[in-house]
């Protein structure tokens, strides 16, 4: 894989990493900690990492591809990724040790890193400069 793409793909998931804590944090805090919750965030970020990954690995090989076998490929790797999602809900409403707002938080994880990125860390880079 890219160097740029694997860096950008292990900053993203030290991220998740960071962002679970300050929200196991929070949790505490706020006393909503429960072990559903822990589960469940943990469960979701795993898969959110995962999927991830399944995009990296989907955008490199459709940029080698011809045009129409490109959108083939990756409108199939994006229904496969949305339903590995859709799974992952479901089976986070029907288990009853993992609390659904866990996973929805833990799936959001690597949205709340890359957009933290953007907003904080190359505003900070652009002020220096």
């Amino acid at each position: 894989m890219n160097t740029n793409l694997q860096d950008e793909i292990n900053y993203v998931t030290k991220g998740v990493l960071i962002f679970d804590l300050i929200v196991i944090s929070l949790l505490f805090i706020t006393s909503f900690f429960s072990k559903g919750m822990f589960l469940g965030l943990i469960f979701g970020s795993i898969i959110a990492i995962l999927n991830f990954r399944l995009l990296a690995i989907a955008v490199k090989k459709t940029v080698t591809m011809p045009v129409s076998r490109a959108q083939i490929y990756y409108s199939s790797q994006y229904i496969l990724r949305m339903t590995i999602t859709g799974v992952v809900l479901l089976v986070s409403v029907k288990a009853p040790y993992l609390e659904i707002l866990g996973v929805a938080i833990g799936l959001l994880g690597p949205k709340f890193v890359i957009l933290a990125k953007k907003l904080l860390i190359d505003k900070l880079k652009r002020k220096e400069a």
